[in-house]
């Protein structure tokens, strides 16, 4: 008998096990249901939005996208850097699609919470949110750039959606640089020698200048003399008159020629006399880089030139044009 009645129990507690395993199965279903659920209800995070003060504080101007759609008496929180400070009486306050809002200020946590008593937030939807007295204070040469945070929950209190709204204080940077004005000039040769002169032949030697200027009007060049090319008693080589030296007359001049620079009409055909006080040569009008100016000096004798050493001074002289 008491074999018996064991084996009834074992029995008995199997039959009972097989009627509560379709109840145990459903309810693990219904729980890994609720478990994913949870899981797709996951926050979603929002474009970076745009957040904009009128003045400092003045009106508070926030708008954003939002991605997720809102019932009515959901709630948009709205948490401020320590660089705001959220005005405690501040009431004012509208919702793009919203003309019921209830506002609520945290001057604790920094938050401003916007609850919509009517309507809701459609997803995709673009939300301007205006407070004409949402801050006290506001600074804004703390950064550059900033942000306040953007929470959206539903009338249950879970969260939708989450971002930010980003204001520009000052985030441009002037980056200043001077650059020297310079010019110069160079010269090959300073020392010009026609050797012996002779009623058959020109004697003629070339002297090179190179000019440099970062000017952006360009430069001017000069040209001057001490006088006539003579012995130092009143014996001179007379100056060219008729635009070319030639062999047999008594004749000196010059003859100029320029790459990079334009050579003044007075010295840019044949040759020509030098002047006895500054005179312009050549000129460019804007910046330059290796112009060249090549000077020529030519000078030839008749039978009846006197006997002597001649000599000249030429200065040329550079000077930035305004």
């Amino acid at each position: 008998m008491v074999i018996s009645m064991s084996c009834q129990r074992k029995s008995s507690l199997r039959s009972l096990f097989k009627k509560a395993l379709p109840i145990i199965t459903v309810v693990f279903i219904l729980g890994l249901a609720v478990f994913v659920s949870d899981k797709a209800a996951k926050a979603a995070k929002l474009s970076d939005g745009t957040w904009a003060q009128s003045g400092s504080p003045g009106t508070t101007t926030i708008t954003f996208t939002n991605a997720t759609a809102a019932d009515a008496s959901s709630d948009i929180v709205l948490t401020f850097p320590s660089t705001a400070a959220v005005n405690q009486a501040g009431t004012n306050s509208t919702v793009t699609g919203s003309t019921g809002i209830a506002r609520t200020n945290d001057t604790i946590d920094n938050t401003i919470t916007l609850k919509i008593l009517d309507g809701t937030l459609a997803a995709s939807a673009a939300i301007t949110i205006t407070l004409t007295d949402g801050l006290s204070t506001y600074t804004t040469t703390t950064y550059a750039q900033e942000s306040m945070a953007i929470n959206t929950l539903n009338s249950g209190g879970t969260p939708l959606d989450f971002g930010v709204a980003l204001i520009t204080n000052d985030n441009t940077t002037t980056v200043t640089a001077s650059v020297p004005l310079f010019v110069n000039l160079a010269v090959d040769d300073t020392t010009i020698e026609l050797g012996t002169l002779s009623t058959a032949s020109i004697s003629s030697v070339t002297q090179t200048y190179t000019v440099n200027s970062n000017n952006q009007s360009g430069v001017t060049l000069q040209i001057d003399s001490d006088g006539d090319l003579d012995d130092g008693s009143s014996n001179t080589i007379d100056a060219v008159s008729d635009t070319a030296v030639t062999a047999g007359s008594e004749e000196y001049g010059i003859a100029v020629v320029g790459t990079g620079l334009t050579i003044d009409g007075t010295y840019n055909t044949g040759d020509n006399p030098l002047p006895a006080s500054p005179d312009t040569v050549a000129a460019t009008v804007a910046s330059v880089a290796s112009g060249t100016m090549d000077v020529t000096y030519k000078a030839s004798i008749a039978g009846t030139t006197v006997a002597g050493s001649y000599d000249q001074v030429v200065t040329i002289t550079i000077a930035t044009n305004a």
